[in-house]
Parts: C-alpha cells; structure tokens; sequence
C-alpha cells in the first residue's frame, strides 16, 4: 500500500512540473493530494458514522459570521490537518519528493487522475446518498 501512496505522489509530482510554473509546484501537489486524502478520510468515517461503527467528535468552530465559513474550518482541521502533517513528513520533509521521483520516474499509469476523480466522485455521491438514506430512514 505504501508504494501506491508513493506512486500517486511522483506521478502528481510530475504532472504539476510538467503543466505548471515551477515556482508554485511544491504549495499546488501538496493542496491538491492533501484534499484528495481528506475526501477519501471523509468517505471512510461518514459510512463508519452511518452505520453506527465510530462518530468522528464534532469539532466547535464559531469564528466567522455565518455556518459556510465555520463548516468548512471544521473540515479542513478534521480531515485534511492530519493528512497535511503526514504528506509533509513523508513527502516534503527534506525533499524526500526528489528520490520518490527518482525511484517512481516512468509511470504508464493514471494513478493520481484516476485517485483524484474517484475522491471526488466518491464524496459527492457518499455525501448524497448518506444525506437520502438518513432523512428516509429516521
């Protein structure tokens, strides 16, 4: 499994030197993966709280006016903090990218679209499905 991890790393390495400025790369792979394992953490707990096997505690967030702002604070400390801290260590953390790369250089698959698509499409679909079979099955 930790060689998938990794292989997704290179290949979204390589795909934001090759399409993007190499100035901004480094803030751009980590934000993006980092957010791609904050949905797929989100996946897991929201079916894991469904069907009453763990609830994640709710985090209290009342900074800003409003609920879009503070839900959004609460998401981002609960799901992506600890995917931020790890991804950095494991990734970042003395430039350890520059031997990921190197050992994970030709990549004939679409790993990281292929992961970032099924987060995305996974999430949305969890979220709606989650949402219909809680409000009908109360």
């Amino acid at each position: 499994m930790q060689n998938l991890y990794f292989l997704i790393w290179s290949e979204a390495i390589q795909r934001f030197w090759k399409h993007s400025s190499h100035t901004e790369w480094k803030w751009s792979v980590f934000t993006f993966v980092t957010w791609m394992n904050a949905l797929n953490l989100y996946i897991i707990v929201l079916w894991l709280e469904y069907f009453d096997i763990y609830t994640i505690p709710k985090l209290h967030v009342n900074i800003f006016p409003g609920e879009l702002l503070d839900r959004f604070t609460r998401f981002a400390i609960t799901f992506a903090g600890p995917f931020a801290v790890i991804n950095y260590f494991l990734i970042f953390f003395r430039n350890r990218y520059e031997k990921i790369v190197e050992r994970y250089k030709v990549i004939k698959k679409n790993y990281f679209i292929i992961y970032s698509v099924s987060m995305i499409v996974g999430a949305l679909l969890s979220t709606y499905l989650y949402g219909i079979l809680t409000y009908y099955g109360s």
